[in-house]
């Protein structure tokens, strides 16, 4: 009886402490977004993006290139990459959308296939991303950019 008594006093006491810990902790719509590279390399491969059997990885990089030039400098859009990389008009060394909007804006994903800087890794991957004010391409409809 007495072995009953401790544990369900015990179990009593845990229940009390969980609870308490529960309404102290963060909620759960508030999220903490871990920093990927925290830690790791320039080299590192934060997330590929796909084009047909191609993939473009973003690395950690610099504060010049990669994700830890991303964040701080243009913001980190990863649907917006995606979409640009996977759908977006291709030329030389860029990837972009243009986005039917008013004013015009384009979305621009700039990579570089060749090697990172002497390193012999390949390709270095997507350099940076943003927006850009207009339409980079003739095609746009131009009854958008004169609504404006």
């Amino acid at each position: 009886m007495k072995l009953t008594k401790r544990i369900s006093t015990f179990g009593s006491a845990l229940t009390i402490a969980a609870s308490a810990l529960a309404m102290t902790s963060t909620p759960a719509s508030a999220t903490v977004t871990a920093d990927p590279c925290a830690g790791k390399s320039e080299n590192y491969i934060v997330k590929n993006y796909a084009r047909g059997f191609v993939n473009l990885p973003l690395r950690c990089g610099t504060s010049t290139w990669g994700y830890r030039h991303l964040v701080p400098k243009h913001g980190f859009n990863d649907s917006q990459i995606a979409n640009t990389v996977a759908r977006g008009k291709q030329s030389f060394g860029f990837y972009y959308t243009n986005l039917a909007q008013c004013p015009p804006m384009t979305f621009k994903v700039v990579y570089n296939d060749g090697a990172l800087g002497g390193t012999g890794v390949r390709p270095q991957g997507i350099i940076t991303a943003y927006y850009q004010a207009g339409h980079i391409s003739s095609i746009a409809p131009q009854s958008t950019e004169a609504a404006c």
